[in-house]
C-alpha cells in the first residue's frame, strides 16, 4: 500500500505542485517538423512559474540547438495572435553569477545573444528570453531577472519530446524507485517513484520534483535546482543533506559505544 500511495501521490503532485504559481497555456501543442517535438506557448509569467508549467506538461522550457529551431520558435510564437511577446527559453543560471546552462543540462554550441549580452546586470539576471519582434534586437537572446517586468508580455515556450524519442528508464533509474530516509531519520520518509518514463522525488513534506539522469552521471532536480550523486545506498544532495535506503541508528549517550552502522564521521550524533 505504501508504494501504491507514493505512485498516486506523485501523479497528483506533478499536476498540483506549487499550486497556483503555474503559468497557463495560450497555444499548443504545435509540432516542429525538424525534430518532431511538441511546443506550447504559455501565458505571461515568471521564468520559474513557466518552467513549472512546462514540467507538468512533460517537458521543459524550450532548448534552442541550432538556427533552424531558433527561426521556427521565434516566427511561430513571438507574435502569436498578433501580440508581440518576449519569449522565455530554458537557459538559466542555477546560482547567482554562475554559468548559464540548459535546464536539461544538454550541451549545445549554438547561441544567438544580443549585443553586449549576457551581462548579468545587477548580478540578478539568471534567466534568458528572446526579444520581441518590434525591438531593434528582435529574436536575439537577453539575460534577465526572473521576476522583472518588461514593456511587453514575457511568455514561456515549452518543448515536449516527441513519442519517437522519449527515453526509457535505465536500470540505474529503476533501481532508485522506493522509500528513502532524509539524513537516515526513520521519521522523515521520502520516496522516489516512476510514472511512465519519468522519475520523480517526493520529499517528507510531499513536495515533488522530476529527476533527470544526466550524461555526466549525476541526477538533476529542475524544480528544486539541485544535483544528486548516488553512492551505494545513499543519495547526496547538493544542498547538503542525504537520503539513505534504510533508517540509520545513531547513539546519543556519551558512555555508549558508537553505532558501527552510522555513516562515517557521524557516529554518536543525532540527525537534525
Amino acid at each position: 500500500m505504501k508504494k501504491n500511495f507514493a505512485f498516486i501521490l506523485a501523479a497528483g503532485l506533478m499536476v498540483g505542485v506549487a499550486g497556483n504559481v503555474f503559468a497557463a497555456i495560450i497555444a499548443g501543442p504545435l509540432t516542429y517538423p525538424g525534430n518532431g517535438h511538441e511546443y506550447y506557448l504559455l501565458t505571461p509569467d515568471t521564468w520559474t512559474a513557466s518552467e513549472q508549467e512546462a514540467e507538468s506538461l512533460g517537458g521543459t522550457l524550450t532548448l534552442i540547438r541550432n538556427q533552424a529551431e531558433q527561426d521556427w520558435i521565434y516566427s511561430t510564437f513571438s507574435d502569436y495572435g498578433q501580440t508581440n511577446r518576449y519569449l522565455w527559453i530554458g537557459l538559466r543560471r542555477q546560482s547567482a553569477g554562475g554559468p548559464l546552462g540548459w535546464v536539461t543540462d544538454e550541451k549545445s554550441g549554438y547561441a544567438n545573444w544580443s549585443a553586449g549580452n549576457p551581462d548579468n546586470a545587477g548580478g540578478a539576471e539568471n534567466c534568458v528570453y528572446l526579444y520581441r519582434p518590434n525591438d531593434p534586437q528582435a529574436g536575439k537572446w537577453n539575460d534577465f531577472a526572473d521576476n522583472a517586468k518588461e514593456s511587453a508580455p514575457i511568455c514561456g515556450v515549452v518543448e515536449v519530446p516527441g513519442k519517437g524519442d522519449e527515453p526509457v528508464l535505465t536500470a540505474r533509474e529503476k533501481a532508485l524507485v522506493g522509500d528513502w530516509y532524509n539524513n537516515g531519520d526513520a521519521d522523515h520518509c521520502c520516496h522516489i517513484v516512476a510514472t511512465g518514463n519519468q522519475l520523480f522525488a517526493i520529499d517528507e513534506n510531499r513536495g515533488a520534483s522530476r529527476l533527470i539522469d544526466t550524461p555526466e552521471g549525476f541526477l538533476f532536480s529542475p524544480h528544486w535546482k539541485q544535483h544528486l550523486v548516488v553512492q551505494d545506498d545513499k543519495i547526496l544532495w547538493s544542498w547538503g543533506n542525504w537520503w539513505s535506503r534504510q533508517p540509520v541508528k545513531f547513539k546519543t549517550l556519551a558512555n555508549e559505544p558508537a553505532d558501527t552502522h552510522a555513516p562515517e564521521g557521524e557516529a554518536g550524533l543525532k540527525p537534525k
